[in-house]
């Protein structure tokens, strides 16, 4: 590349132009990733993993990832959103790559396709794929950011789709209702491929089955595949065995398409090591922090099964959401989780992010509001007890910017 012609010259110039495209603008077609991809002329050139679905996403790639890095493989991973930089959602066998890395990644893409108009997310994927082909990887597990068919995630032809979980969320966008929005994700699937499925209501299977008919996908319900019988992951919860397992399925299903070993051991040591932060992620900071990331009814109760399993007495919770999000439907469940204060709070970094006094309007007057989470965690009653944050991954990185350590095993 010729240093004159350079769009950007430093990981700052870099995260400048990302904020300008705007975290949350979205333009749902496929036409700017399809361009993209013509031009860029590496598709095909290393397999694909794509994880679909509501929850358990980005623990299912990860679990994906460290199966397949234990099994002496190479992997790209591309996950969303980030909590501290966007370096974050690109990884080389779960490592990010440096700002200088970064800065090259983009400029390439520039350069590959510098008319295209691609938005936040397009860009980073884009990247993402640039970076895979320039590693080398021997796998790429890509998690679809949001829906199915006109995601940025789904301009490839991927060697198998996984379903994890879908639920109701993102319904002014995806669809009012549950078969709508599995119909959505249901497109990511491809003419004659392979895809399998977690645990679903009757509803979502019943719209993914048709659509595999419809496409001739070998289509698999984890539920009635065998697994790992030994599988032990450090993250907590029913669900994240039940996420565990998904991938081990998948993995079962790739191995048998690539022709590679599935060695049960390497499988159990790779979901062991794999780690993902704000998932149940239990921490010590001045008192003891619960950090989850639900934020739609399907995670909360999850949440709820976990904290009623574990026993666990929550002092408060702090509590935040998008103001898109429908929170009806989890009231009842935050209430019943505490008896201590409901500290809501805004974030002001972030555009769309509910604001502080209209969770007196949405929640009544058992919350109290905050202006932010730092102001929030003031309000905390004194001790060392327990307080959840949960309700939104971008509240979750407030959090991390305030202690980065924690985004680390």
């Amino acid at each position: 590349m010729n240093g004159d012609t350079l769009k950007f010259n430093n990981f700052l110039e870099f995260s400048e132009y990302l904020d300008e495209l705007g975290l949350f603008h979205m333009d749902l077609s496929l036409d700017r990733m399809e361009e993209f991809v013509c031009k860029w002329g590496a598709k095909g050139d290393f397999p694909v993993i794509h994880v679909v679905g509501t929850n358990g996403k980005g623990s299912t790639s990860t679990y994906l990832t460290y199966i397949a890095m234990e099994s002496g493989l190479k992997v790209g991973t591309f996950t969303s959103p980030h909590f501290v930089t966007p370096r974050e959602r690109a990884t080389i066998d779960g490592q990010m790559l440096s700002e200088d890395e970064w800065c090259h990644l983009a400029n390439m893409v520039m350069e590959i396709a510098p008319d295209v108009g691609l938005t936040y997310f397009e860009l980073l994927t884009c990247m993402a794929l640039v970076a895979f082909k320039e590693h080398g990887v021997d796998l790429a597990v890509m998690e679809a950011g949001l829906g199915g068919r006109f995601d940025a995630t789904n301009t490839l032809d991927p060697d198998l789709t996984v379903f994890t979980p879908i639920g109701l969320d993102h319904e002014k966008i995806l669809g009012a209702t549950i078969e709508l929005i599995a119909a959505d994700k249901a497109d990511a699937m491809r003419k004659g491929g392979t895809a399998v499925t977690s645990i679903q209501v009757d509803e979502v299977m019943n719209v993914l089955h048709s659509r595999a008919e419809q496409l001739g996908v070998e289509f698999h319900n984890a539920e009635k595949m065998n697994g790992v019988s030994e599988l032990s992951p450090t993250l907590s919860g029913v669900h994240q065995m039940q996420n565990a397992h998904l991938a081990v399925c998948a993995w079962s299903l790739f191995c048998a398409k690539k022709d590679l070993q599935f060695n049960e051991s390497q499988i159990c040591e790779g979901v062991k090591k794999a780690f993902i932060p704000g998932r149940l992620q239990i921490v010590k900071a001045d008192r003891t922090y619960i950090l989850d990331g639900a934020h739609n009814l399907h995670a909360f109760k999850a949440l709820e099964s976990e904290i009623k399993r574990s026993k666990i007495v929550l002092d408060a919770i702090v509590f935040s959401c998008m103001k898109d999000k429908n929170i009806a439907p989890v009231k009842d469940i935050l209430f019943e989780l505490t008896q201590g204060p409901i500290i809501t709070c805004g974030i002001p970094e972030n555009e769309r992010a509910c604001l502080p006094e209209d969770f007196i309007e949405r929640l009544g007057t058992r919350v109290q509001t905050a202006p932010s989470l730092d102001e929030a965690l003031s309000l905390l009653p004194s001790g060392d007890g327990t307080v959840l944050i949960c309700g939104s991954l971008y509240l979750l990185s407030a959090f991390y910017t305030k202690y980065p350590r924690f985004l680390m095993k």
